[in-house]
């Protein structure tokens, strides 16, 4: 064997140590942009990004900068007989051995929105020992040199590669769910990384001293480093493969979003347990485009409003879907019988139709069948049944897209290009549905993190954005019906130009409208004596009436509940303008309501009812509400919610309905869908259905009945103050005084008589609010059998 000396002269090429930083640089971008798609720990989506994501920083992050870096060192004076040779069996090693390492570290770190500091503390630990690891597993693999290492370099490495990398990883995985789709930042945690493993690289390398040249290795089983550096130039190709496609995708879905920003779509917003929202790892919602933009005959010809008779109808198919879901096939094979009269109609926008261009069907009706076979698109790219996608949110989010600084030169006005729309779905998964949903590739986080990117993904300002999906995360875990019980309520008016009346509603969970909840299950007889001497007075009134000695006197048995009454009074005076307190009159006549579940027993308390004492008022045009926790809500939309809250079924009425406008718009049309093109489920749907069509769509009034479509949509936009209602309710006195011991109501005889324009109208207690509220020409009087009691008449 024969020696170069003892010492071996080194030096250094300038332009590998940069290649070799570059090439690591891309390989940990490449990891950090897979694990920023990572999302869950099972499913093979995740488990593929993590296998990846450490090969890609193992084996091009830290092994091909190791080898490229080691092409840098120049031995001797250059000649090539005496430059590194490497084993190949060392040199296979030492790229198997990080990766398995990461794989671990990785693992370790978890994909939770914000990973904890001794998890980010392991992960470094694993990550930097991997990258000395390899190192020195490396430099074993040099074949005709021995190496000798000062400790200093040993040590000091190690504390660089450790360090570095734990800060690295802490910066990604800590604040990654604020840096979504931000990759400039992921950049930065790139080049820090990578600047962890040149670092541990160079120290180490400067330390090494290349002792006993061995002449007689054949070089021909060995690599050369130029063979090396060939194969680390082939992985780092790879890598920049991954991120050009993480780019292309990257600028498509900002294309898809902008293009979106200009239809009207149906999104998804989903939350789990903890309040967090699913978003893709682009920060985007589940998205599909209904209609390329809305067409419809209202006062805002182009706009789809949560007042708009197709919204209210949309409102209540998603709390039908069992219905739906059967139908949607038919629904699919009728648009595409017509798909190409409905491409000439969208084309056709502001301009006046040709007869060759007219649809067999109104734009309505074709819009709900796009809604439905949307809805079941969105729920396959979900991996859902159509049943569990969720229920529409009650208001529509309209977009806008800011024109460039030229356009704004060139003099284009610079409020917005282009309008759409978006209708929300929303569902408060359960911890099970969060987990699957995170193994398909969404992960949640809070909505603070993921506005901002989301408000210019689909281009909603985004103070507007964070205040809907906040009550979008509210609306889906909150049970907006009222508790069992007896309650006292404000049912306020306030008349607007378009959308008729707006009534004062409560924000989140709760009951739907401002309210206080008596210590009482049920109103009995003497409750009922005091309340009707009571009847059409003001809060401030009836306050200082029960407050009164005339009170004490009149009712010595009920100063506990005159004390809770009006406690309960000036607890719900507090919710209306103090200008409009005076003008509230109190209804002595008590009505039901449907009760929302209790989790300890839902189906029982599905059966109950509660009990309503109303203040009613009308406000004026001007009218605000200054409490936060209040807001005004359109009527039509306040009753199609109370319509289809989970106290009622409504799959009956909308069954009906639906048969009636889909297939007799199909028998009337001349649609040429043959019965072939039906599945059988979709067959046995309209057998179920179509009887309904059959039936008289008159109701009978006592029958109890509480929906039909001219209930929810008001195809002749006759003004709601032109629907009377009347519900008469009667008491048997004697009844109540023979059943006093069981310490109830009695039995009422109730029933609803509306009258307004064609036909009839079924009531809910909504109807029966609006006529004591504001019907014309409807007064409120006291049952005979309690006249005697009350001793006065009642007036609204």
């Amino acid at each position: 064997m024969s020696t170069i000396g003892p010492l071996v002269p080194v030096t250094y090429l300038a332009g590998y140590i940069v290649l070799s930083y570059v090439i690591s640089a891309m390989g940990c971008a490449t990891t950090l942009e897979l694990l920023h798609r990572r999302t869950s720990r099972s499913g093979l989506y995740n488990w593929y990004l993590l296998l990846t994501s450490s090969i890609t920083m193992g084996g091009i992050g830290i092994w091909c900068m190791h080898f490229i870096g080691n092409r840098a060192i120049v031995l001797g004076n250059g000649e090539a007989d005496v430059q590194v040779l490497y084993n190949v069996a060392f040199t296979g090693t030492s790229f198997v051995l990080p990766v398995v390492v990461l794989l671990f570290a990785f693992y370790a770190v978890g994909v939770e929105e914000k990973a904890g500091y001794l998890r980010i503390l392991l992960g470094g630990l694993l990550t930097g020992g991997s990258v000395c690891g390899m190192h020195y597993v490396g430099q074993l693999g040099i074949s005709n040199y021995r190496c000798s290492y000062h400790v200093a370099n040993v040590v000091g490495s190690a504390i660089i590669a450790i360090f570095s990398s734990t800060a690295a990883l802490g910066i990604f995985f800590r604040w990654r769910a604020s840096w979504t789709d931000s990759w400039w930042r992921r950049g930065i945690c790139a080049c820090l990384l990578a600047g962890a493993v040149s670092g541990m690289h160079w120290t180490a390398a400067v330390g090494t001293i290349y002792l006993d040249h061995n002449r007689g290795v054949m070089k021909g089983t060995q690599l050369s480093r130029s063979q090396v550096v060939i194969v680390c130039t082939v992985l780092a190709c790879v890598a920049c493969v991954v991120l050009s496609m993480c780019a292309i995708v990257a600028g498509r879905n900002r294309r898809k979003s902008t293009t979106r920003a200009h239809q009207l779509v149906l999104a998804c917003a989903y939350f789990d347990p903890t309040g967090r929202i699913m978003v893709t790892t682009q920060a985007m919602l589940p998205t599909r485009k209904i209609v390329d933009h809305y067409i419809g005959r209202t006062f805002k010809d182009d706009d789809l409003t949560r007042t708009h008779p197709t919204f209210l109808w949309a409102f209540r198919a998603t709390r039908n879907w069992p219905v739906v879901k059967d139908l949607v096939p038919f629904m699919r094979n009728r648009l595409n019988s017509e798909e190409s009269a409905i491409e000439k109609h969208m084309l056709s926008r502001g301009v006046i139709m040709d007869q060759d261009t007219e649809l067999q069907t109104d734009f309505d009706t074709l819009f709900k069948q796009l809604f439905c076979v949307t809805a079941q698109e969105l729920s396959d790219q979900l991996s859902l049944p159509l049943q569990d996608l969720g229920t529409l949110y009650d208001d529509v989010l309209s977009t806008a897209i800011p024109i460039s600084r030229m356009s704004k030169a060139m003099g284009r006005s610079s409020l917005r290009t282009g309008k759409g729309q978006i209708m929300f779905t929303v569902r408060q998964l359960e911890k099970h549905e969060a987990t699957r949903l995170g193994s398909q590739g969404f992960r949640f986080a809070t909505i603070e993190h993921v506005t901002g990117m989301l408000s210019r993904r689909i281009h909603v300002p985004e103070a507007n954005l964070t205040e809907s999906l906040r009550d979008m995360r509210d609306y889906a875990s909150s049970n907006r019906g009222f508790s069992e019980g007896v309650h006292l309520i404000s049912f306020m008016m306030r008349p607007t130009i378009h959308d008729h009346f707006e009534i004062l509603t409560s924000k989140g969970v709760g009951n739907p409208l401002p309210s206080a909840t008596l210590p009482i299950k049920q109103l009995q007889v003497h409750h009922l004596e005091l309340i009707s001497r009571m009847e059409g007075w003001s809060m401030d009134t009836c306050i200082r009436y029960l407050q009164s000695a005339a009170a004490a006197q009149a009712f010595p048995n009920l100063s506990d509940f005159c004390g809770h009454l009006t406690k309960s009074i000036i607890s719900l005076s507090q919710t209306i303008p103090e200008d409009m307190r005076g003008a509230a009159q109190l209804s002595s006549r008590p009505l039901t309501a449907p009760c929302r579940s209790r989790p300890s027993n839902p189906e029982t308390a599905m059966q109950n009812n509660c009990t309503l004492l109303t203040f009613c008022v009308v406000g004026t045009l001007d009218t605000q509400i200054s409490n936060p926790d209040f807001t005004f809500t359109p009527f039509r939309l306040f009753r199609v919610q109370q319509q289809v809250n989970e106290a009622f079924s409504d799959n009956d009425d909308f069954a009906r309905e639906l048969s009636q406008e889909l297939f007799c718009t199909d028998v009337h049309s001349g649609s040429n869908t043959s019965d072939h093109d039906l599945t059988s489920s979709t067959k046995m749907a309209i057998l179920r259905l179509w009887p309904s069509r059959k039936s008289s769509p008159t109701l009978n009034s006592s029958s109890g009945s509480r929906h039909s479509q001219e209930s929810i949509v008001d195809h002749t936009a006759t003004a709601l103050r032109d629907i009377t209602v009347r519900k008469e309710v009667r008491v048997d006195y004697t009844n109540l005084h023979e059943k006093s011991n069981q310490n109830n109501l009695g039995i009422r005889d109730s029933r609803a008589v509306v009258v307004g324009g064609a036909g009839t109208t079924p009531a809910t207690y909504v109807d029966e609010l609006y006529s004591l509220c504001y019907a014309p020409g409807i007064r409120l009087r006291a049952d005979a059998s309690l006249q005697n009691i009350s001793r006065g008449s009642t007036a609204c």
